[in-house]
């Protein structure tokens, strides 16, 4: 095929007349002329424009590069009258970018491309492109793409916030608004939805851009205690079982733990004790017990020959890692009110006594993990990579863009899962 024909290929409704090079400053420049049978039609509303030309204007279009050369295509772009917008308007070019007249939808998908998988600084050192055009490029693609984007049916999903910001914008600004609301698919794995803020309202415009059909659909959901996830959750999907998250419950107990130890450090344990109990050895009293080494296990014992209260913390402890490993939901009730009489026995755990109370008022919410035993584990590793995203950006202005990066980078919205042309 020569190369004539090819661009004439890859420029539909156009015919290449001449080619330029540069060989110094690595350019090539292949200028075109419309064919006589291209459609006139109008770029803005789709309609037949009149076949007089009122005009026409110089275009410059990036595409991709041949051998290490910059390769433009330049032409005139006729101007006609429109009758249905009443005014001007230039013919509609296919192969040109929806996102910006100034490269091919080729080279635009090669830029977008490269935009998913590195930072736009090193995209655009790489493509030779200005940072600034190239960030424009890459929020208009996506919101682009964003308007065609359909969520995936989903049974079961995790819920999980992910810290977005530090700045307040408003005087009274509530800190859940710096959250964004990620919910994850824990069958394919992936981040299907991303709503601004920490509240009930954030959940809430998940279920209902899926709509009532499909929320009905929905079996399971596990997230952490906080009660608007669970309220939506109710409110929306009237089939689904509402799991607490195992990561967050042993979060919340092991703070608890921790400050019950600390008191204990502070008020009950003198000498050599008193250095064994704090700064590097705290966090061998919230280590599972068969996960310790010989070394910890004799420093553990020695501390707890020494001070009995420390006892019933290691029995506390591992109580509750035992009320994971129950088979029924009966199994760890009997050891949850086991550990409710060490503590009542031991008389001077307060924290962990408000942590038991509260804990016994969600009893009937956490025996749902023992009948789909699930985490949002999934969601935990998701925010791992968002935070990694932001670092490599180091951080986000503005807050849709990272909206979609996330969907980006961890859920759908990419072109591993949507072809090329996406309209």
């Amino acid at each position: 095929m020569s190369l004539r024909r090819f661009y004439k290929k890859i420029t539909p409704g156009f015919e290449v007349v001449d080619t330029k090079e540069w060989l110094k400053k690595k350019i090539i420049e292949i200028y075109l002329k419309p064919s006589p049978e291209t459609p006139k039609i109008c770029s803005k509303c789709g309609h037949r424009l009149e076949p007089a030309k009122v005009g026409e204007h110089f275009m410059k279009v990036r595409t991709m590069d041949i051998h290490g050369f910059k390769t433009y295509f330049c032409f005139k772009r006729p101007k006609h009258n429109c009758s249905s917008c009443k005014k001007t308007r230039t013919i509609k070019i296919d192969w040109i970018s929806e996102e910006t007249p100034h490269v091919t939808e080729e080279y635009a998908w090669w830029l977008g491309r490269l935009c998913e998988i590195s930072p736009i600084t090193s995209a655009a050192e790489f493509t030779g492109n200005d940072p600034n055009s190239l960030w424009r490029f890459d929020l208009k693609r996506m919101q682009r793409m964003f308007q065609h984007y359909k969520i995936p049916k989903v049974k079961r999903i995790t819920v999980d916030e992910v810290y977005a910001r530090k700045k307040k914008h408003y005087a009274k600004e509530s800190r859940d608004n710096r959250f964004f609301t990620i919910v994850c698919d824990l069958d394919t794995r992936r981040v299907v939805w991303v709503s601004e803020s920490r509240s009930k309202e954030a959940l809430d415009e998940f279920f209902h851009a899926i709509g009532e059909e499909r929320c009905k659909e929905i079996e399971v959901v596990a997230a952490d205690q906080f009660d608007g996830y669970k309220s939506s959750v109710k409110e929306n999907c009237p089939n689904a079982t509402f799991v607490w998250d195992r990561f967050h419950i042993m979060q919340t107990f092991n703070k608890y733990l921790n400050d019950e130890r600390a008191w204990l450090n502070n008020h009950m344990c003198k000498g050599e004790i008193k250095r064994l109990t704090r700064g590097k050895f705290k966090q061998l009293f919230s280590k599972k017990s068969d996960r310790r080494t010989k070394a910890e296990t004799r420093h553990i014992n020695d501390v707890m020959r020494d001070n009995q209260y420390f006892i019933y913390l290691e029995l506390i402890k591992e109580g509750m890692y035992q009320i994971f490993d129950s088979k029924t939901a009966e199994d760890a009730r009997k050891k949850f009110e086991e550990i409710g009489e060490w503590i009542k026995q031991a008389k001077i755990f307060y924290e962990l006594e408000k942590w038991w109370k509260n804990f016994d008022m969600g009893w009937e919410t956490f025996k749902n993990y023992f009948k789909y035993r699930i985490t949002s584990s999934l969601s935990e590793g998701v925010n791992n990579v968002i935070k990694t995203v932001k670092k490599r950006a180091y951080g986000y202005r503005n807050m849709t863009y990272f909206k979609l990066k996330i969907l980006q980078v961890c859920g759908f919205l990419n072109s591993k899962w949507v072809p090329m042309n996406f309209q």
